[in-house]
C-alpha cells in the first residue's frame, strides 16, 4: 500500500491537457424527478443508465455506488440548484481567471469537462479516461452558495497540476513524507484557501481565529512529528490522508494549515509577489512563511524539519 495516498488523490486532483470547457447539467433533471419520487424502480434505473453515472461505474469500479437516500433527503437543494446553475455556469470564465490568480495567466484550463451529478459518494471528483479529464460535482452534498468556492478549489488543481506537473509529480512520489507532506500544504493549501476564503476576505468572520488558528499549528506540530516517527508506509498514508480529508475542516492540519499560509502570505506580500513563491514549489512557499513568521508574532511557526524536507534533494 505505499504512497497509496497519491492513488486516493487522483480521484480528486486532476491534470489538464487542453481544448474546451464543457458544463453538462443534463442530470438534473432526473435528479430532481428521483427526489420527488425515491423509490421509483424506473426512475432509479434511468439514472443508473445515464451516461454520466456509466462513466462513474467505469472509472471508479470500486466507489460506493449512488445513494439515493442522499437525493431524497436534499430535495430543497436540488430544486434551488434548478435556478441557481444557468448563472453558476455563466459565470465559469470568471472561477477560473480567480482560480489561477496565484498561476501564470496560461494557467487556465482549457479542456475540462463538468459533470452535474446526485447521490455519489463524493461532494466532488475527477478522474481522466480517453484523454479526456472530467470534473463531477455532487449537488446533494454542496450548498448553492458555496458551489462556486468549490468550483474555484477544483480549477486551481487542474490549473495546478497543468502548469507544474514535475512539482507535483517529484514530492507525490518522495520517500520522505515530510516532503509529501510539503506538497499537501501547497497544493490543498491553496485549494482550501479558495474554500473558506469568502470567511476571510474582506474581513475576517470568525470570532475565535487566533484560537482557530493556534490550535491548528499545535496540531500540525503534533502530527508532523507523528509522521516523521511513522515506520510503516500505511502509517504514513493515513496519516497523510488525516492531513487533508475524512475529518472536520479545522482538523485538516496540513491542508488547512496550508490555507492560513497562503492567506498570510497574500495578504502580507499580495498576489504579484506570492505567484513565484507558488511556482518554485513548497521549499521556497514554507520557507518564505517560515521567514515571516519569525517576524510577525501573530503567525504560529511551522516544525523546522518540515521545511528542511521540502528542501532537500529527492
Amino acid at each position: 500500500m505505499k504512497h497509496l495516498l497519491s492513488v486516493f488523490l487522483f480521484i480528486v486532483l486532476l491534470p489538464s491537457t487542453a481544448r474546451g470547457v464543457e458544463f453538462d447539467a443534463s442530470l438534473l433533471s432526473q435528479c430532481l424527478a428521483l427526489a420527488d419520487n425515491p423509490a421509483d424502480e424506473a426512475l432509479r434505473s434511468g439514472l443508473l443508465a445515464h451516461k454520466h453515472i456509466r462513466l462513474i461505474d467505469e472509472a471508479l469500479p470500486t466507489h460506493r455506488g449512488i445513494s439515493f437516500e442522499q437525493i431524497s433527503e436534499q430535495k430543497e437543494r436540488l430544486q434551488a440548484y434548478a435556478a441557481a446553475l444557468p448563472a453558476i455556469e455563466a459565470e465559469l470564465p470568471a472561477l477560473a481567471a480567480q482560480a489561477t490568480e496565484l498561476l501564470d495567466e496560461t494557467a487556465a484550463p482549457t479542456e475540462l469537462n463538468i459533470r452535474i451529478v446526485c447521490g455519489a459518494p463524493y461532494d466532488a471528483f475527477g478522474f481522466t479516461r480517453d484523454g479526456e479529464t472530467y470534473l463531477f460535482v455532487n449537488l446533494p452534498m454542496i450548498a448553492p452558495d458555496f458551489f462556486p468556492f468549490l468550483l474555484r478549489h477544483e480549477l486551481w488543481h487542474v490549473a495546478f497540476r497543468s502548469q507544474y506537473a514535475a512539482i507535483a509529480q517529484n514530492f507525490e512520489q518522495a520517500e520522505q513524507p515530510l516532503k509529501r507532506l510539503a506538497f499537501i500544504m501547497l497544493n490543498e493549501g491553496v485549494g482550501q484557501y479558495y474554500s473558506f476564503q469568502r470567511r476571510v476576505e474582506p474581513q475576517i468572520v470568525y470570532n475565535n481565529w487566533a484560537e482557530r488558528t493556534g490550535n491548528l499549528f499545535s496540531l500540525l506540530d503534533e502530527k508532523a512529528a507523528e509522521l516523521a516517527a511513522a515506520n510503516t508506509g500505511d502509517e504514513q498514508d493515513q496519516l497523510l490522508w488525516t492531513a487533508q480529508a475524512g475529518v472536520p475542516f479545522w482538523k485538516k492540519w496540513g491542508a488547512v494549515t496550508g490555507a492560513v499560509i497562503t492567506y498570510r502570505l497574500k495578504n502580507k506580500l499580495g498576489a504579484e509577489a506570492l505567484r513565484p513563491l507558488i511556482a518554485l514549489g513548497p521549499c521556497v512557499f514554507l520557507s518564505r512563511y517560515q521567514k515571516e513568521a519569525a517576524k510577525i508574532a501573530s503567525w504560529q511557526p511551522i516544525p523546522d524539519s518540515l521545511v528542511e524536507a521540502a528542501c532537500a534533494a529527492s
